[in-house]
């Protein structure tokens, strides 16, 4: 089909970048922009010699600017008809490769090093598809404006309309006065989330199993919908439902859904690609904040956090087993979606296999609402995704400068969960603040391994080679303040038992208990190694 200022099966660059409206693609060379092909991008092979239909565009995908051999890819790009090659920079001085770039007649695009191959790919390829589809209404809306598509599509189709993403968070809705709504819709347009019911698994898994338009049968009261997947190629971006209150939207309505759901794909990816830079932006941002340092206060304010103490760092982890980066991407998508809704303006970010969620202004004197969003989230990560997940809450901190502490007590919350010793899986530094105490302890013997007393330390010894249970014994008997019937009792033994294991701890290790300052020493080490 023909387009503005282009032949017919074509675009011109400019008009394909202004279809993409991304900060992430730019031009970089400075020849006479190209028509460029509508069919979809090619990837670079090293492998197999370049064939390309006149005007189409090149990804180029493993190439290096500083490489020799760049620069002949370019001209052989050119050579075999390909409009535009796209590349990345890598930091690296891009004047070489523009001037052949230019020399050839070919477009250089440079896309941004965050952005993914797959993710351009698509994007470019929902950007062809949409320039084909020129005459359609829809074509004209600015790319992004998710809330004008809503309105048009459900003007077109006849029906209000609500734009969804994977996690069935509505994107937009439709506000055309006239169409009715349902209950369901309304709560989905307050939380922006789909409400759960148990009637959504099989809706949404008929919906992506079809490859057009599908009849939802609303659960009565809810009224029945007209619903699509939205994908770029094969990769599914989320989904659009129309109300259809009276049953009668007929087969031209699901044809023009069908046409929607095509122009839908760009500007979901379009919004997509930019919120995700951003997202990258701030997950970077945030992973220095955690760290601490100098700069804390400066990197609180670039988040907006400059004025929002006290803070407080909640840190999520799932057993080592289950730590698929498929499983953990999926899991941050659903504590930010949790925490978020816990708590506005909650940031979370995933460091190795622990997802860190930043909470603002909280209250210092209150962990109770906490303690339920974990109550809350353990349970829907074990029954969405099989995930067991421990959960760790640091103390609230007063300042920006203070979190990197937070993070830092929530961390040793978690390493005393996976000792194995409870079976709980949440608890926060302010509950086992004794406990932390000792683990801080037991980091400082390890640099200053003199302060150990040696008595713990040869007991210690003796029991991992025999097999013994002395350290264990003289530990919980000093816990008990030296009462024999209740260490006794802790330890499931005769108190004859313990009287003896005891006369045999001062014969063979020779221990004064009667020593106070030894004996709080002996005390702390033995509880120090236990740790370690």
């Amino acid at each position: 089909m023909a387009t503005s200022s282009g032949t017919p099966d074509s675009i011109t660059l400019h008009g394909l970048l202004r279809l993409l409206a991304s900060p992430a693609v730019a031009l970089r060379s400075h020849g006479t922009p190209p028509e460029l092909s509508l069919t979809s991008p090619a990837f670079y092979d090293p492998h197999t010699p370049l064939e390309g239909l006149p005007g189409a565009i090149l990804l180029g995908i493993g190439l290096h600017p500083a490489e020799p051999a760049t620069a002949g890819v370019v001209r052989s790009a050119a050579t075999a008809g390909f409009g535009a090659l796209v590349i990345k920079q890598y930091s690296q001085d891009l004047g070489h490769i523009i001037a052949v770039a230019d020399q050839s007649g070919i477009a250089l695009l440079v896309v941004d090093d965050e952005m993914g191959w797959r993710q351009l790919d698509a994007l470019l390829d929902s950007a062809l598809t949409a320039s084909a589809e020129a005459g359609n209404s829809l074509s004209t809306l600015g790319v992004g404006d998710l809330f004008a598509l809503a309105n048009a599509i459900a003007a077109m189709v006849g029906g209000a309309t609500a734009i969804e993403n994977l996690q069935e968070q509505v994107l937009a809705y439709s506000t055309l006065a006239h169409q009715p709504i349902d209950e369901d819709r309304r709560q989905g347009i307050l939380g922006r989330q789909v409400p759960y019911l148990p009637e959504n698994a099989g809706q949404y898994a008929s919906v992506f199993r079809s490859q057009g338009a599908v009849r939802i049968e609303g659960v009565r009261p809810a009224l029945d919908r007209l619903a699509i997947a939205v994908r770029a190629g094969k990769e599914p971006l989320g989904s659009i439902w129309v109300v259809d209150p009276n049953g009668d939207l007929d087969v031209v309505a699901e044809q023009a859904l069908e046409r929607a759901a095509d122009i839908a794909a760009l500007h979901m990816l379009r919004a997509r690609s930019a919120y995700d830079l951003a997202r990258q932006q701030r997950a970077e941002l945030l992973r220095r904040l955690l760290e601490g340092g100098d700069d804390a206060a400066l990197i609180a304010e670039q988040l907006g956090l400059r004025n929002s103490g006290p803070f407080a760092v909640i840190a999520f982890q799932p057993d080592i087993g289950q730590a698929a980066e498929m499983t953990l991407v999926r899991l941050l998508d659903l504590v930010t979606t949790q925490c978020e809704a816990h708590r506005q303006g909650a940031h979370c970010v995933l460091v190795g296999t622990t997802i860190y969620a930043l909470f603002a202004d909280v209250d210092p004197a209150s962990s109770g609402p906490v303690g339920a969003l974990a109550r809350r989230l353990t349970e829907r990560a074990r029954v969405s995704l099989a995930v067991d997940l421990r959960i760790a809450a640091g103390s609230a901190v007063p300042a920006a400068s203070d979190i990197g502490r937070s993070r830092h007590e929530a961390d040793l919350v978690l390493l005393m969960l996976a000792s194995g010793q409870s079976s709980i899986t949440y608890a926060s530094a302010h509950d086992v603040r004794s406990r932390l105490t000792l683990l801080e302890l037991a980091a400082h013997f390890r640099k200053t391994p003199h302060l150990t007393s040696a008595a713990a330390e040869k007991i210690t010894e003796y029991d991992a080679g025999s097999g013994t249970e002395y350290a264990k014994t003289l530990r919980t008997y000093l816990d008990c303040s030296r009462d024999s019937a209740r260490t006794a009792a802790e330890l499931s033994l005769h108190q004859n038992t313990l009287r003896y294991r005891l006369k045999r701890l001062r014969e063979l290790f020779n221990i004064d208990l009667d020593q106070s300052e030894d004996t709080l020493v002996l005390w702390l080490s033995l509880h120090v190694l236990e740790f370690n």
